[in-house]
């Protein structure tokens, strides 16, 4: 017995409502989710685990309610009992109720870096004549039914077989014929790129704990994950510093431990250095990115403010990220979560310079790299300075 059309796509549509569901689900805690230790030590190609929180359907259930089933003592608005502070949720120790129902779900890493970073972009791109670069590709415009076969249109050339078929009284695929056959149509399209160079700068000193290095590394991660999911035309430079600076390769750059001193004056000095041999600012949009706990050489800080002044003078954006997570719920240098430090002498150094690209943001728990993410690259309009 054949089951009805609507019966046979139930399955499908269950699936698909499933995985609408689950994106949901992974949309509402990207703040979570951004800093998962799974995702920022993937491979970048392969899915990853998620825990999901089970997806139950509501449902009706038929039947005569038990005696009592909603029913207690006592009169609308009168106190029963106060409680204990145990039967407030008071109590430590082991729990007597159920927990939630969770399940892994895999995720591609490319559909969630979609959804982390669809609404971001790099704010003030410009457009630079002196070296601008267009790029040509082919993009499908029109369907024919003539053509190479390597153009076929497999889906619609089936489509239009089952329609002649149904025409008539046979809704299958068969007899295949040349009137079923649709080839797609490609067309040149040239496009223009505006160039930028991105600077990526890490404190590796030993005041970099665990915990805050793996903050400045989640930021770097989705940094990379965002350059080339969105842009073509983009070189990235790697730079890690204690008392000096290196430009390092990627994968260094994601693997270095922690030693020395501080000094991020070294940092912004051989970016400057950097920028002005390879990347002329005529040519490029420039974006550096520092990320530190703030724990400089108090005597470095003049030094880092003139550096950062003359950056910004060459640069599209320069931003600071300040870390204050030392990877447990006590806060920085063992303040309480509720009870926000003061700035760092570095961060008050740079914050005395007055210029509307600089930006500086504080990341007092793992969770925040999305909120940086957010302040970093929001889209902003192209203006001269």
């Amino acid at each position: 017995m054949d089951l009805p059309w609507e019966l046979r796509r139930r399955g499908f549509k269950d699936s698909l409502r499933h995985d609408q569901r689950v994106k949901d689900a992974i949309r509402k805690n990207l703040r979570e989710l951004i800093a998962e230790e799974a995702i920022i030590t993937s491979d970048g190609r392969k899915t990853v685990k998620i825990p999901v929180r089970y997806l139950d359907q509501y449902r009706f259930k038929y039947g005569q309610p038990q005696p009592g089933v909603g029913q207690g003592p006592g009169q609308p608005g009168e106190i029963l009992s106060r409680g204990t502070g145990a039967d407030r949720g008071m109590r430590h120790g082991p729990g007597e109720q159920p927990g939630e129902a969770t399940y892994e779900v895999e995720v591609p890493l490319a559909d969630i870096t979609q959804m982390m970073l669809e609404d971001l972009a790099l704010p003030w791109l410009e457009e630079k004549p002196e070296r601008q670069i267009r790029t040509a590709s082919h993009q499908y415009t029109d369907i024919r039914r003539r053509g190479p076969l390597a153009n076929l249109d497999k889906r619609r050339t089936l489509f239009n077989n089952i329609k002649r078929n149904a025409a008539r009284g046979v809704p299958e695929i068969g007899d295949l014929q040349d009137a079923d056959l649709r080839f797609k149509v490609w067309d040149d399209h040239e496009e223009a790129h505006a160039n930028a160079a991105i600077y990526m700068l890490m404190d590796r000193s030993g005041s970099m704990t665990t915990g805050k290095k793996y903050v400045a590394k989640s930021f770097f991660f989705w940094m990379v994950r965002f350059l080339r999911h969105k842009y073509r035309q983009v070189e990235t430079v790697f730079i890690a510093h204690d008392i000096d600076a290196q430009v390092v390769p990627e994968q260094d750059f994601f693997a270095l431990s922690n030693s020395g001193g501080t000094k991020c004056s070294s940092a912004y000095q051989l970016a400057l250095e950097h920028q002005q041999q390879h990347y002329p600012a005529r040519s490029w949009n420039i974006y550096l990115f520092h990320f530190s706990d703030g724990d400089n050489w108090p005597e470095d800080n003049p030094a880092c403010q003139a550096r950062v002044t003359a950056l910004l003078d060459l640069c599209t954006m320069v931003g600071y990220g300040e870390i204050r997570y030392d990877g447990d719920d006590i806060g920085f240098y063992g303040w309480p979560p509720q009870i926000e430090p003061l700035p760092s002498s570095l961060q008050s150094a740079l914050q005395g310079i007055a210029h509307p690209r600089l930006c500086i943001v504080t990341l007092s728990h793992k969770d925040d790299v999305y909120q940086a993410l957010q302040t970093f690259l929001q889209p902003r309009e192209s203006t001269h300075v």
